[in-house]
């Protein structure tokens, strides 16, 4: 089954926040400090962008206009068309540990959301806010007690945020109902999961379908519009998939798989690698 995969960039620490647009695929290189450009094809890397911090999620804004969460600073830092890096927003405020992930927020602005604390399983997690910035960089409260939320997504044309809570129980993907202003309501799941399926990242297609990486369980998911599994690939020797992306045009799938999340063994193994794959093969 591995050999589905094709391994676009290898030899990194700690690929994350993968996304796709317009024939590239944008991922930062976490304990590296670089957001990363590639040809979605041939890997070759268009950009290397150095950041002050630990990068993680990415929104792309076009143009060659990145935001990327600094997760030490707990800040979202803005990277222009020139590579010139600056500060967007300060989460500090309503962030209580290292922020992490985000996507963009319909009329302008993003969702993102932090760790909570700095606990490991099996200790519990510290439930924790999930913020919203607008388009100008404020930075508010948009819901509270998320468990470590990662990965998120917009589905039904921008209307239903996806959230997934890594360390729910049970481990889940949390849906939620975007209003006037980017507020959010009507909090209720959209998958849950058993076992060592503990969703990170995530990244939704057109027709409803979410992909969904399961690093604990070394698998990669597509669930249906219902959140029910329509497919798995096993990633294996590859490693653990931390984050995914989607070109909807071709329906090729991309993950970021790593040996480890944990920073000294990742700097030592340089494991990490942005992968390829087909959704619909056989």
């Amino acid at each position: 089954m591995l050999d589905r995969f094709h391994v676009l960039v290898r030899g990194l620490p700690f690929a994350e926040g993968v996304r796709y647009s317009g024939g590239s695929v944008w991922f930062s290189d976490m304990y590296d400090r670089t957001v990363h450009q590639i040809d979605a094809r041939s890997g070759e890397v268009l950009r290397s962008i150095r950041t002050p911090d630990r990068p993680s999620g990415l929104v792309l804004l076009g143009d060659g206009v990145v935001l990327v969460t600094q997760q030490v600073s707990r800040s979202i830092a803005r990277i222009d068309h020139n590579g010139r890096v600056s500060t967007f927003a300060d989460l500090s405020a309503i962030a209580e540990w290292h922020v992490n992930d985000m996507t963009e927020a319909p009329g302008g602005g993003v969702y993102v959301g932090n760790y909570g604390g700095a606990s490991a399983p099996p200790a519990p997690p510290h439930p924790a806010a999930l913020g919203r910035v607008s388009a100008k960089g404020t930075a508010t409260v948009a819901a509270e007690g998320l468990n470590f939320a990662n990965g998120m997504a917009l589905v039904d044309d921008d209307t239903t945020l996806l959230v997934a809570e890594t360390r729910s129980t049970p481990p889940r993907i949390t849906s939620f109902a975007i209003g006037q202003n980017g507020a959010l309501s009507r909090r209720e799941p959209f998958a849950e999961f058993s076992g060592t399926r503990m969703p990170d990242g995530i990244a939704a297609l057109p027709i409803g379908e979410v992909l969904v990486a399961m690093p604990f369980a070394s698998e990669i998911v597509l669930l249906d519009r219902n959140g029910s599994i329509a497919r798995t690939w096993e990633t294996g020797s590859l490693g653990m998939p931390f984050a995914v992306a989607v070109d909807p045009e071709s329906r090729t799938g991309f993950a970021a798989v790593s040996g480890s999340w944990e920073e000294e063994a990742c700097l030592a193994s340089r494991d990490s690698a942005i992968v390829a794959f087909p959704l619909d093969s056989a």
